[in-house]
This record gives C-alpha cells, sequence and structure tokens, in this order.
C-alpha cells in the first residue's frame, strides 16, 4: 500500500535523506520516496502500518507540518 503525505517545511536533499533514514526504519516499510518539488513523501509499506506511525516517524526526523494526502 502506498501511502502520501506532504511536509511543508522540508527543502533540501539533506531533508530528504532524514525522512528517507527515519521512515525506512519503522518496521512494515519497504521504499520511501521524497519529492522535494511538490514537497511529498511517498510511502510503500503493509497495510498494518498506521499512517500515524509514518507521521511519528518524519516527525522525529525533526519535520513538523505534516499532511496525509492519501
Amino acid at each position: 500500500m502506498i501511502r502520501t503525505f506532504t511536509v511543508d517545511d522540508i527543502s533540501c536533499g539533506h531533508c530528504a535523506q532524514a525522512i528517507t533514514r527515519e521512515v525506512s526504519g519503522v518496521p512494515g516499510v519497504q521504499q520511501v520516496t521524497v519529492d522535494l518539488g511538490t514537497k511529498r513523501v511517498s510511502v510503500e509499506a503493509r497495510e498494518d502500518v498506521a499512517s500515524q506511525t509514518i507521521t511519528g516517524a518524519i516527525n522525529e526526523a525533526g519535520y513538523t507540518e505534516i499532511t496525509v494526502v492519501s
């Protein structure tokens, strides 16, 4: 299952790396893609991985302006 999030406070490659590192560490997450142009983070994960768990990982990476898109 792919979930998409908008993270309004990302702006650079370091941001993308930090988010990718944190979210990839969540059990059940298979792939993380960060698009700096659209400020979107797409996460492929098992269906039992809650969106709140993913937003928590993004928050742990230091980013707080998170919206669940799908």
